[in-house]
């Protein structure tokens, strides 16, 4: 499957109403016709805006398929249901040299501030889930991990995401009137400055910020998941109230990549926040679970880079904006990695549905070895 083509084949029938018409004049033509393969020329005939979203495509060109051949303007036909579809099969895992170590958990304040508000079940599998990642970080001996988060009270020069430069980080809770669940982090002002270089060489701009005070963004997933308070940190910080773009933010994971590989460093990505999560009057203490299910099914089944093909306003929609904290991670670590779902749990008292999540980068490299190893022999 390859999705260039087929988006090609839709934005041909768009310009040209001539193949458009010969298309549904001849169905069993399509295949040659669109130059794709005969079961996604299917799935273009039947109208399936489901599966055409589910290997990322725009919405702007899944209705284009319901309206010409469902002869539906209203698009009452579709069901708008998330998708995963795993037929489809997945591409060569890449992995950068030198990762060792990939994952996301939720940073939410409740559970350290004040945990009794949410069920103590639930609380006390959420934190079993961050234990198992903790061992699993620490098992990987990083020398420097970064962590993606969104800001919350800070305030920076630019819209842009935001690279801490500095020596070290330092702040605490206090907003959650618990200034005693503080933290203190030793930076890696080198290897962040060569990561600062690394997203504007590939053409993105980003923020090298000196200072990054911290705020329970990552005070709770570094207070329960870091290894050692030497271990150097590097704070990758979204601002989506000033941009949201799920595009952008795979494109600056992947423009890291380069960058970890040369570094001579054990690098470990941890991304923080949500899955669904509302801030906003009336919708706090909402949680989607079906949307939230969908983005542990993509990790699960190794799709999830197809998160970062969503339409902004759905994601939005379903799940606010932390999800381009993971999508950093996520660009980083490239296709085809799958995720362990440690823990996820709805917690409507404290705003969400959280999860702790571990990238299985041993599981990717072993099957990107096998089949490299297989294609060699053909």
């Amino acid at each position: 499957m390859d999705k260039s083509r087929i988006e090609a084949a839709i934005l041909a029938m768009a310009r040209d109403s001539d193949l458009l018409a010969e298309v549904k004049a001849a169905p069993s033509r399509a295949p040659e016709l669109l130059g794709i393969e005969e079961e996604w020329a299917s799935t273009i005939l039947a109208g399936d805006r489901d599966r055409l979203r589910s290997i990322g495509l725009g919405d702007g060109l899944t209705i284009l398929v319901s309206r010409w051949f469902n002869d539906d303007l209203g698009d009452t036909s579709s069901s708008g249901g998330f998708v995963v579809d795993e037929s489809i099969p997945l591409p060569t895992p890449d992995v950068p040299r030198n990762l060792v170590f990939a994952g996301g958990c939720s940073h939410v304040p409740d559970l350290l501030a004040r945990p009794e508000i949410d069920p103590d079940d639930a609380v006390a599998r959420l934190l079993a889930g961050y234990a198992k990642l903790a061992a699993d970080l620490a098992a990987a001996d990083p020398d420097v991990i970064l962590v993606s988060a969104d800001c919350h009270f800070q305030s920076f020069d630019t819209g842009h995401f935001v690279l801490g430069v500095g020596e070290g980080h330092t702040g605490s809770m206090e907003f959650f009137k618990r200034p005693d669940l503080d933290l203190d982090l030793t930076g890696h002002p080198e290897f962040a400055r060569s990561l600062v270089d690394a997203v504007r060489a590939g053409g993105l701009e980003v923020e090298a910020a000196p200072r990054v005070d911290l705020d329970h963004g990552l005070v709770v997933p570094l207070r329960l998941l870091l290894p050692r308070p030497d271990l150097p940190v590097i704070p990758v910080i979204t601002q989506p109230a000033r941009s949201f773009s799920p595009f952008n933010a795979r494109r600056f994971g992947e423009a890291m990549r380069g960058a970890i590989e040369n570094s001579g460093l054990k690098v470990a990505f941890l991304a923080t926040g949500g899955l669904s999560h509302w801030l906003d009057p009336g919708h706090f203490g909402g949680v989607d679970t079906e949307f939230d299910t969908y983005i542990l099914q993509l990790l699960q089944s190794g799709r999830g880079l197809e998160i970062c093909s969503l339409e902004p306003f759905p994601l939005l929609e379903h799940g606010q904006y932390e999800i381009l904290n993971w999508m950093i991670m996520l660009g980083v670590v490239g296709p085809a990695v799958r995720g362990n779902v440690y823990a996820y749990e709805p917690m409507e008292a404290s705003g969400g549905g959280w999860t702790v999540v571990d990238m299985d980068l041993e599981d990717a490299r072993e099957r990107s070895g096998a089949l490299v190893s297989k294609a060699g022999r053909s």
